[in-house]
This record gives C-alpha cells, sequence and structure tokens, in this order.
C-alpha cells in the first residue's frame, strides 16, 4: 500500500504518531472525502476483498465503496500507521428488526489504552470520529451525537446509538471482543452483492458527510442535511452522473440512470 497516496486520498498532509487526534484527523478526512457508494454492485462489477484491488478503486481511481471495502482498506491504512486496530462484525437494527447477523464490518482501535469504535463505511450516519466503548456521547457537526452502550444486559455485548433532537435511535449490536479477518466477511460480502435481502443492488446510491452534514444521493434524488436544517431535490434525468462528479468527485460512473 501507498500509504502517501492514501494520506493524500483523505487530504491528510503528513504522518504523524499514532494519536487519538491522529485517528480523528484520518476517519474525519475519510468520511467527508471518501463516499459510500453501490455503483460497482448496480452495475454488474463484482467487488474484491484484495487490499490492492480495494486501493487501485478506492485511492488511485478516486471512487468509493460499501463497509467491506472502506473500513477494510482503512483497517490496513491503521496498521500501516502503527495503530492497535482489529476487525469487528456488527449487526444492523431495520425497521423490521435485525439485519443479517454480522453484515457489517467495523474497526476497533486502541489508543493509549482506551478502545474506539472507529467506522468509516456506514452511509450517511457513520460517526465522523472515533466513538469512545465508555458511553461517552461525541457530538457530530449536523447536531446529532454517538454513543455507545450495553446492549441486552449481555456482558460484552454493546451498540452503537445516535440521537437526533431527543430521541437516541440504535444503529447497530456488536462485540469488540470478536475479533475477524476480512475475508470471514466473504458469505455476507456476498449476500450484500447478489441477496434477494441486500437493499444495496436494488438502487444506485452515494453518500457523504461534509464538514457541515451530509448528502445522500439515489437514483431519483439528492437529500443534504446541514445541521438541522433539510432540504431534497428531484435529479433531473440525465443529471445522476453529473451529480456523481460535482459533489462526490466521481468522475467515471460504472452505470447510467435513464428515465
Amino acid at each position: 500500500m501507498n500509504v502517501n497516496g492514501y494520506l493524500k486520498r483523505l487530504d491528510v498532509k503528513e504522518q504523524r504518531q499514532a494519536s487519538l487526534d491522529f485517528l480523528r484527523l484520518l476517519q474525519n478526512g475519510h468520511v467527508t472525502r471518501i463516499p459510500f457508494e453501490n455503483l460497482d454492485i448496480v452495475g454488474g462489477i463484482p467487488l474484491s476483498l484484495n487490499a490492492e484491488d480495494q486501493y487501485d478503486k478506492i485511492v488511485a481511481r478516486e471512487r468509493g465503496g460499501v463497509c467491506y471495502e472502506l473500513n477494510g482498506l482503512f483497517h490496513e491504512l491503521l496498521r500501516e500507521l502503527g495503530f492497535s486496530v482489529s476487525l469487528t462484525a456488527a449487526t444492523v437494527k431495520t425497521e423490521d428488526g435485525w439485519f443479517v447477523t454480522g453484515s457489517h464490518a467495523i474497526n476497533m482501535v486502541r489508543v493509549d489504552g482506551s478502545d474506539y469504535l472507529v467506522d468509516v463505511g456506514f452511509g450517511g450516519r457513520t460517526p465522523r470520529q472515533p466513538v469512545p466503548i465508555t458511553g461517552e456521547e461525541v457530538h457530530d457537526a449536523d447536531g446529532g451525537s454517538y454513543r455507545i452502550r450495553p446492549w441486552g444486559g449481555q456482558e460484552g455485548k454493546l451498540v452503537l446509538e445516535r440521537r437526533e433532537g431527543s430521541v437516541w435511535d440504535t444503529l447497530y449490536k456488536f462485540d469488540p471482543a470478536e475479533t475477524k479477518r476480512l475475508k470471514d466477511f466473504y458469505d455476507v460480502f456476498m449476500m450484500t452483492q447478489c441477496g434477494e435481502q441486500s437493499k444495496f443492488n436494488k438502487m444506485p446510491v452515494a453518500m457523504i458527510l461534509t464538514e457541515e452534514g451530509r448528502i445522500t444521493l439515489n437514483d431519483h434524488s439528492l437529500t443534504m442535511v446541514m445541521e438541522n436544517r433539510k432540504a431534497k431535490e428531484v435529479i433531473k434525468p440525465g443529471d445522476f452522473e453529473k451529480v456523481l462528479a460535482d459533489i462526490f468527485n466521481i468522475k467515471s460512473s460504472p452505470i447510467q440512470i435513464e428515465r
């Protein structure tokens, strides 16, 4: 991996000691520069769990990806930079209950004796900075907050929650002690691309955080959330690729949207 090339992609000027401040800088750079997007899946292009392939896509070709690509490659960067980092699996909460067990890949990082959840691949609700497992609340630029709480009375089982307004919403549950390798996600990785229950092979989507909020694009609308303000507009026929290029810096989309 070309570490300097990756740091340039994140707009991080120099390597530093593996500290919490540096970790915050890296994570914020990742979520505000590299989008979550499923364009290859919708375009019928197989994804890869290989770090070299992920680097070529995300760094060299300036694309985004899904959690296995984004958190998988970020894991390799953190390891190269001297961080103590491990992968683990999370189970996402949906409106209908819990999704497929362990189908979201996340990173756990230990810095100065403390453990933090570091996730750069959860779309528009991705934390932009490390979340301590102590339960300390972390405030977000769009007015929300994140925290980690015990789940279900089971020792070691935790949930990540996000607050918008006065309501805390459970995003996913995980066990930080259950370490994984990226190849351990192969079955859910394939399900995400090909399974009927996957929502990522139904329509194209791109999401990215900004310094003030977050932006989401699908095949018919663009939604911008800035602090407590939300604006949504319909995407005109033929403008999908232009929006991808102008807002998400994706210059070569593998799909075309026709309406």
